[in-house]
């Protein structure tokens, strides 16, 4: 089988190929140095291990699409797609939020998921969307729409899995406001959304063979 890996962690990586030593991983990642160290350490760990690398910056509407057209070109079918690849731009602590949340009984839950906390800065990217949006959640689902060819195969189901976050709020979203133009939460914003997305996706896609799923857990040994 194979799997395109979007953003995930080096762990991950170590844990699809010690489950499946015959897998043909793909391994995307904005920063060249950094997907180079990686692939240096998966090899290492994992001798003989079919790792290939891709560039690819899920925040430019071009870049995904010129990354889709290459595993196009390079693969038959995708049976795992994971999307981990997010974005949070000069994230601030709110003090005055802080401190009153500190002392209340939600305190544990505060310190546990930064809510009500954590504030962030947005812009709007050259493609003309905010880029909090573009990066968490757009990048995602074009991408998604481009695999469809390699993913939509009535001969085996293909699953994709989309990571959230423990910080993604219903209070930070609106459909009216759903790029969080007006908002300084649009990484929860952003996650929350990829959640009802991909809860969608599934409906939609179940029909042709592919599951779309998402966790928002931290994942432990």
């Amino acid at each position: 089988g194979g799997a395109v890996v979007f953003g995930i962690g080096l762990a991950l990586c170590q844990r699809l190929l010690t489950e499946d030593r015959g897998l043909r991983l793909c391994l995307a990642c904005r920063d060249s140095e950094e997907a180079e160290a990686a692939y240096r350490a998966l090899i290492a760990s994992h001798p003989g291990a079919h790792v290939d690398l891709l560039k690819v910056d899920l925040g430019s509407v071009k870049s995904v699409l010129r990354a889709a057209a290459e595993v196009r070109a390079r693969y038959s079918r995708v049976d795992f797609l994971y999307l981990n690849a997010g974005k949070m731009t000069k994230p601030k602590v709110d003090l005055k939020a802080f401190f009153k949340g500190f002392f209340s009984r939600n305190v544990i839950h505060m310190l546990e998921t930064a809510k009500g906390i954590l504030t962030q800065e947005n812009r709007v990217n050259s493609d003309g969307l905010q880029e909090v949006f573009a990066t968490n959640l757009f990048g995602h689902f074009l991408l998604i729409r481009e695999l469809e060819p390699l993913l939509c195969q009535s001969d085996h189901t293909s699953r994709v899995i989309w990571t959230s976050s423990g910080n993604a709020w219903r209070s930070a979203f609106s459909l009216e406001d759903f790029q969080h133009k007006q908002g300084n939460e649009p990484y929860s914003s952003s996650k929350y959304a990829s959640e009802l997305l991909s809860l969608a996706l599934n409906r939609f896609c179940t029909v042709s063979g592919v599951c779309v799923c998402h966790f928002k857990r931290v994942l432990k040994p």
